[in-house]
């Protein structure tokens, strides 16, 4: 069962770096499900997790302080959008894939909108 969880981990660790480029895929659900497969099954993992310097920070304001940091939110909206836009008008060709990628876009707005804005 080690071992399931250590891969589950790495590939949602893969899908949350995804999730920072692509439209529509959210990179938090990954680093939550990534540290809770971590915890069960290697402390160096979650380790690695919570201390990298790109997804530790957010994370850690997740779990610890139930929010998001407003520069985070705001990056994390304006990357989606500009990718969305930027394959809906040069990449895509098929109207309703254009479709499928805004409407992910406009969930993973409300989804990132919905939690708490920590301001520091």
């Amino acid at each position: 069962m080690r071992i399931f969880f250590i891969v589950f981990g790495i590939v949602c660790v893969i899908l949350a770096g995804l999730g920072v480029l692509l439209p529509g895929l959210p990179a938090t659900p990954f680093l939550l499900l990534a540290s809770y497969a971590f915890a069960r099954s290697s402390k160096r993992m979650h380790d690695w997790l919570i201390n990298n310097k790109i997804f530790g920070p957010i994370l850690s304001d997740f779990l610890d302080r139930k929010g998001i940091r407003l520069h985070i939110k705001i990056i994390s909206l304006v990357m989606m959008w500009s990718m969305m836009l930027l394959s809906v008008f040069y990449f895509i060709e098929n109207d309703i894939i254009k479709y499928v990628a805004a409407g992910g876009a406009v969930v993973g707005t409300f989804a990132i909108l919905r939690f708490k804005t920590i301001r520091d």
